[in-house]
């Protein structure tokens, strides 16, 4: 499929070098438009102390990514100033189509977008769990709504989230649900050896909704003969959740049994995953995280909080086990199952194979250019 050239600006929350899983996701994207033969341009933001709004741009794998410095990216003023970057870069480049990975992120193209005379079409991506974090919070829903209200179409990692906007708008033949894609992994194939045998961990940004809290009282739960460590591969964005997480592992008395990486390069998930004898997402509310993914494309075990994408792409018992959000005692008894079921924990890690090979990257890959097509035809 080719794109004849057309220009294209993503907008994503993060992006490489920034770890997430919204930055991995962006960069696939971005790749996979390039590939086709979009002209693809990246403004993402970078904090960088005293900045206002500097733009260093790079061109990286035939991407055009536009790195915007600012202080305080993430404030009032650091939103405007993105707005300015998409404006200044609009003009120079002349953007056939908007792209908002992230709803926050939508929000500084939509002048551009919108401009009279010259209306672009404007995709706005839910992605993680911006709707049921931001949407009814006062700052954001005034930035927000007109998103919802004026994106020429909308998307989101799971179906839960676009009804939640349809609470909200009429995004009736506007919306799609385009689900993270992942390899299956065959070179490193899982299996319970010494390595990993007693090992539970979890991979990501610790924000207040991936609930570390109720994963370390579901550890805390499982008999002391069966684990031989938690890890928790990835670092504290909110500094309460850190300190509450905290003091339930010295509560618990599981210092030496408890191991937090800090911040990693996204090319070493796959090694922390090898060290799991089982996956747990204990999210409160979770669009479709990559981490989860690349877990199943590795086949770990599965162990997942009933939310959002996970209760949508899991079937119970078959590609993993679910649990009930909240109930530790719940996700205890399912660590508890896959550390003293050998068997059990192969079926899974079949189940979670054949979960990924549904999700291919060929299928999202798809899903987005078919996208694109169709509203640059339109």
């Amino acid at each position: 499929m080719s794109a004849g050239g057309r220009s294209v600006c993503l907008s994503p929350a993060e992006y490489p070098p920034t770890p997430g899983g919204v930055a991995v996701a962006a960069a696939r994207l971005a790749g996979d438009l390039c590939d086709a033969g979009y002209d693809v341009h990246v403004i993402a933001a970078v904090t960088r102390p005293g900045a206002t709004g500097e733009i260093e741009t790079s061109v990286e794998r035939g991407i055009h990514v536009h790195r915007w410095l600012h202080a305080a990216p993430a404030t009032a003023d650091g939103l405007f100033a993105h707005r300015r970057a998409v404006q200044r870069l609009d003009a120079e480049f002349d953007f056939d189509i908007f792209h908002g990975f992230f709803l926050t992120a939508a929000y500084p193209c939509l002048g551009a977008a919108t401009t009279p005379g010259r209306r672009r079409p404007l995709i706005a991506s839910i992605r993680g769990n911006d709707v049921m974090t931001l949407l009814d919070q006062p700052l954001c829903r005034g930035m927000l709504l007109p998103v919802l209200r004026q994106a020429t179409w909308i998307t989101s990692v799971n179906a839960a989230y676009l009804a939640r906007v349809a609470e909200e708008f009429d995004i009736a033949g506007r919306s799609s649900v385009i689900r993270n894609g992942v390899t299956v992994d065959h070179t490193q194939p899982w299996a319970v050896t010494d390595h990993n045998r007693g090992r539970v961990g979890t991979v990501g940004e610790f924000r207040r909704v991936k609930d570390i809290p109720l994963l370390v009282r579901a550890y805390a739960g499982v008999p002391a003969a069966l684990r031989q460590g938690l890890l928790l591969a990835g670092f504290f964005s909110d500094h309460d959740e850190a300190e509450w997480t905290e003091t339930l592992i010295a509560e618990f008395g599981l210092d030496r049994e408890v191991t937090l990486t800090g911040q990693f390069a996204n090319a070493e998930v796959r090694a922390h995953l090898a060290r799991m004898h089982v996956y747990v997402q204990s999210s409160a509310h979770e669009g479709l995280p990559n981490a989860l993914l690349e877990a199943a494309g590795m086949g770990v075990p599965l162990v997942a909080t009933a939310v959002g994408g996970m209760r949508e792409v899991i079937v119970d018992e078959e590609h993993g086990l679910l649990v009930p959000h909240g109930d530790p005692a719940a996700m205890a008894a399912a660590i508890t199952r896959v550390l003293s079921d050998d068997a059990l924990a192969a079926r899974l890690s079949e189940g979670a194979h054949a979960l990924a090979r549904r999700l291919t990257p060929q299928r999202e890959r798809e899903a987005w250019l078919s996208l694109y097509a169709q509203l640059l035809a339109g």
